[in-house]
């Protein structure tokens, strides 16, 4: 699995071919499609582990009886 500095030196290199004219337009807009999804999904991965945990943190607060 790609690590996000793996995406970023990835994209950052599409770019620089992009501009010299050494990956067509279709190709690399396809690619930052693919990455876009990909940042997407470890953003909601992330999302998922910060809910978890802080749910988690309240649950184990201890609460005041009436």
């Amino acid at each position: 699995m790609k690590t996000l500095d793996d995406i970023k030196r990835d994209m950052s290199e599409l770019y620089e071919s992009l501009k010299t004219g050494g990956v067509d337009l279709k190709v690399a807009a396809e690619l930052a499609n693919i990455s876009g999804k990909f940042l997407k999904a470890e953003q909601l991965q992330l999302a998922r582990e910060v809910f978890t945990e802080n749910k988690a943190k309240v649950l184990s607060i201890p609460h005041a009886v009436d």
